[in-house]
């Protein structure tokens, strides 16, 4: 039994070698196969990437002389402003105007009751007519003094005479010392007499002074009187805008209590705050008589800069702008913008606001490529638009040239040497610089 079991145990070995083998130099030799088809394959042409073009819109240099505009923000005022206030105590009698109402010059405004300023008007008159008549009594009187005085100088002659006379009989015992005194005491009265007669001569012209002096009082005291009587009715004193209607009829109001405020019309002025870098061309231009023009852009109306204020800052100064024509549509504290229209500047170029770049440089096409140009903003700009419906900015810089090409879309990785491309068909039927559609 030994024998024939040693053959059956080493053909099991190999069995099984024979069959993990197998499996690994089958893979062996695909895997050999493949590398070598792969060393064998031959290369394959890379493929160039096309570079991409940018589509934008474009306009034409054109250089000239043009004038900035500088854009302000400013607040309307009226400084001959008026305000209408009661002149004494009284009763509101009638308002026929509104807050917010124009009114013409003449129209009347305001009423007050005009029986509560008749009192102090009649005391005022009668006050000054007894002081008139005081004036010409004295005057009657000095007259009559004048007269008396040479009277009253004979007398005393004739009492010196009359005491002389009786010391004379006195003497020679032919009147009594009764008679003596009795003609002294005569004279010590006419000589009194004429003293005081003497006086009141003297000091008529200052009574009469005191007198006049109070009866142009009492005439200041009638005409105030009578003026406040006047402005028991108030009327607009030019064209105008009625604001701040403070009563009703029927209140009762006192002295200088406000009742309404008055806007004339040509008082209106529009105040805003020139940048510093500008005021000293604005003063220029006002010392050669040639004051800057401007307008609001809320309401188209013309103005013109007529003085600039005293008192600066290190922002700038007030500029004081006059209305050229009425607009009604004012209303003090009203916001502004105002258009300043800066003095010429040569070789200035308007452009669209999208074609500027960090606000100071913009895009010129060369050879279908960005170039990168520096530029210097002036301001903006209202004459011809050549941009169509967008906003139009002046700059100026050396590097560009009439005829040159730039760039106006607005491309956020625009930078120099990218490539663009632009439709041009409205140049094939018109001749126009600026044509394209943004992509």
């Amino acid at each position: 039994m030994q024998p024939s079991d040693t053959p059956r145990r080493s053909s099991l070995p190999r069995r099984w070698l024979f069959r993990f083998l197998l499996p690994l130099l089958i893979l062996g030799v695909a895997i050999a196969a493949f590398l070598a088809l792969k060393a064998s394959r031959p290369d394959a042409p890379q493929a160039k990437p096309e570079e991409r073009a940018w589509l934008v819109e474009t306009m034409t240099v054109e250089p000239a002389r043009r004038h900035p505009v500088l854009t302000l923000y400013g607040e309307v005022a009226n400084p001959d402003r008026l305000s209408i206030n009661a002149p004494l105590s009284a009763r509101v009698a009638a308002v026929p105007v509104e807050d917010g109402q124009s009114v013409t010059q003449g129209e009347r405004l305001i009423e007050l009751d005009r029986r509560d300023f008749q009192p102090a008007l009649s005391r005022a008159q009668a006050n000054l007519a007894d002081l008139e008549a005081q004036i010409r009594e004295v005057q009657a009187q000095h007259e009559s003094d004048r007269q008396a005085l040479a009277l009253e100088q004979e007398i005393v002659q004739n009492a010196e005479t009359a005491l002389s006379r009786s010391r004379d009989l006195r003497g020679r015992n032919l009147a009594s010392q009764a008679d003596v005194d009795n003609a002294r005491d005569t004279l010590s009265q006419a000589r009194l007499a004429l003293n005081t007669r003497r006086e009141r001569l003297s000091t008529f012209d200052a009574r009469l002074a005191g007198l006049e002096a109070r009866r142009d009082a009492a005439e200041a005291d009638v005409l105030a009187a009578e003026r406040d009587l006047e402005r028991a009715r108030a009327e607009a004193p030019a064209d105008g805008l009625i604001g701040n209607v403070e009563v009703t009829p029927g209140d009762q109001v006192g002295a200088n209590a406000a009742l309404l405020t008055f806007y004339p019309w040509s008082g209106f002025e529009a105040r805003a705050l020139i940048p510093s870098t500008r005021v000293a061309s604005m003063l220029e231009a006002l010392q050669a008589g040639n004051p800057p023009r401007a307008r609001s852009r809320e309401t188209d109306t013309p103005l013109e800069l007529e003085r600039i204020a005293a008192e600066a800052s290190g922002q700038g100064a007030t500029g004081l702008f006059r209305f050229v024509e009425p607009d009604h549509s004012l209303r003090a504290g009203q916001v502004l913008t105002i258009e300043l229209e800066m003095p010429a500047v040569e070789d200035a170029v308007a452009i669209p606001h999208s074609a500027l770049y960090g606000n100071d440089h913009v895009y010129r096409i060369r050879d279908g490529r960005l170039e990168r140009a520096q530029v210097e903003r002036l301001g903006e700009y209202r004459g011809d638009d050549t941009t169509g419906d967008k906003g139009v900015l002046l700059v100026r810089a050396p590097s560009l040239a009439a005829g040159d090409r730039l760039a106006t879309t607005q491309l956020p990785n625009a930078v120099d040497g990218l490539r663009v491309r632009w439709e041009d068909a409205e140049s094939e039927t018109s001749g126009s610089s600026t044509t394209g559609a943004t992509e």
